[in-house]
């Protein structure tokens, strides 16, 4: 891993962790995925939705690798068993065993995991990120002040860098216009805007070529935003801390920006599974304010 200063022990660890946990979790949902045995219905998790075989067999195969290799005491904000808090803990580890966990039980692409370390108890605080696609074998990880590691992929070393690495080398700056939009809405019943209100998010200009992609994990999203590979990420409807927690730093590392439309402060949410805000993301190199200002115009009122 490449990262722009020294990391201290516990970051070290803790991602050697996150990725000894996210390939327990794969091993864990390979043969579930798409299969009518990972989709048994086993009861409502903590984080709300409905726990399926594959959800409970990936959490309870990274949990005992946490438990193993964890290099610090921590408490637990896990999708499906709840937040288990520990007296004299420090960190608090976020964990969304499946994310995209719709697409896995259907056999439909992508889906992974996201983990995170905080020291402190909002996502402000979080300090270690680890997102995995199970299904093209992606990696993204990011630590505060650290910037973010290239971890290699489908594409191999050094091929998958974000834009903000490619801005530092000395490349030329990002594209300023808004191409590729990234929708997450949940259940259409939640909505209440005319799609082609999604526009007004192409700045400065209008792009007459915007296209909206939604693919299933928010995780994936803003790890696909922070690269560059898509542009902007708006998600109108309220989103749960555990989804969320790495992919913001990861996001935030790569000089990317994210708000809330509601009118709080994003990073200040606690690291719990309620769903709160609904928020906006964009690339580096982007007019983050003007981003923000419309979002919160024309979807600040949407979510449920």
């Amino acid at each position: 891993m490449a990262f722009s200063r020294a990391l201290t022990a516990d970051e070290e660890q803790w991602l050697r962790c996150f990725r000894a946990m996210a390939a327990a979790g794969r091993e864990a949902v390979a043969p579930l995925a798409g299969r009518a045995e990972g989709r048994v219905p086993l009861g409502r998790g903590s984080g709300g939705d409905i726990t399926v075989e594959l959800d409970r067999a990936a959490e309870e195969a990274m949990v005992g690798v946490l438990a193993a290799a964890a290099p610090a005491p921590y408490c637990l904000v896990a999708e499906e068993r709840g937040v288990e808090d520990r007296a004299g803990a420090e960190w608090r580890v976020m964990l969304d065993p499946v994310d995209g966990s719709l697409n896995a039980k259907r056999g439909l692409e992508p889906f992974g995991t996201t983990i995170a370390a905080a020291l402190g108890g909002t996502l402000a605080d979080v300090r270690v990120a680890y997102t995995s696609d199970y299904t093209r074998g992606h990696e993204f990880a990011a630590v505060k002040g650290a910037g973010l590691a290239d971890l290699g992929g489908p594409h191999g070393p050094g091929e998958g860098e974000t834009a903000a690495r490619r801005a530092d080398a000395g490349e030329a700056a990002p594209d300023t216009s808004v191409e590729l939009l990234l929708f997450e809405g949940g259940r259409p019943d939640q909505l209440d805007f005319p799609m082609r209100h999604l526009a007004a998010l192409s700045v400065p200009e209008p792009n007459p070529f915007l296209r909206v992609r939604q693919i299933g994990s928010l995780a994936l999203c803003l790890c696909h935003v922070a690269q560059g590979v898509a542009d902007v990420l708006l998600a109108p409807v309220p989103a749960r801390a555990v989804d969320i927690a790495g992919g913001l730093l990861i996001l935030a590392e790569s000089g990317g920006g994210a708000v809330a439309l509601d009118g709080v402060e994003l990073l200040g949410n606690p690291l719990d599974l309620e769903r709160r805000s609904p928020f906006v993301a964009w690339r580096r190199g982007l007019p983050g304010e003007a981003i923000a200002a419309r979002a919160r115009t024309y979807f600040g009122g949407t979510s449920c």
